[in-house]
């Protein structure tokens, strides 16, 4: 038995065991925020709010967004909802991630500053102090465009209390100089 061989055998085991633990720790990791991914930009977004038991869309209601999705996984959100009183909502704060090969999943929160001053009457809401949260799962159509759907939360300033909740869909379009 040649014992040079032992050793040279012994090390070409340890390369292909390290590279395999390697490999797989590579391929779980796929779908966190690892690059290139499609998601990443500026995006011009429409929020329309849905009855979640039954799916039938609320369009009169429907919000303007932009939203900004940055690799290693952070979500920036500014919207347009009138229903807000000036001042009363932040922006929009958050995380994404790769679920699948064109799937995600994003949340992002922001903070209701202030209870809604000189409620309007119904349909319209009243806003309490506190935060509201959105929870998308996302699916790309092309490069240029998403869909998803959404849990909507409201809670008090705790997070323990859930006062309104809710259900959207959203139609995505990347943003271009025009």
């Amino acid at each position: 038995m040649n014992i040079h061989l032992i050793p040279r055998a012994a090390a070409t085991a340890l390369v292909v065991v390290g590279a395999s633990v390697s490999t797989s720790a590579d391929a779980s990791a796929f779908g966190q925020w690892q690059l290139p991914s499609p998601l990443d930009g500026a995006w011009e977004v429409s929020t329309t709010p849905l009855d979640c038991a039954t799916g039938e869309e609320f369009p009169f209601f429907t919000v303007l967004s932009y939203v900004t999705i940055a690799s290693g996984g952070t979500v920036v959100e500014s919207n347009s909802n009138a229903s807000f009183q000036p001042g009363q909502r932040s922006e929009g704060i958050g995380f994404w991630e790769r679920t699948g090969r064109k799937s995600y999943h994003a949340f992002f929160k922001a903070f209701l500053q202030f209870d809604t001053v000189d409620p309007p009457p119904p349909p319209a809401r009243s806003y309490h102090r506190g935060t509201q949260s959105f929870d998308h799962t996302i699916e790309m159509q092309d490069a240029n465009h998403w869909t998803s759907t959404a849990a909507v939360t409201f809670t008090d300033l705790s997070g323990d209390t859930v006062y309104l909740q809710g259900c959207a869909k959203a139609v995505a379009q990347r943003m271009e100089a025009r």
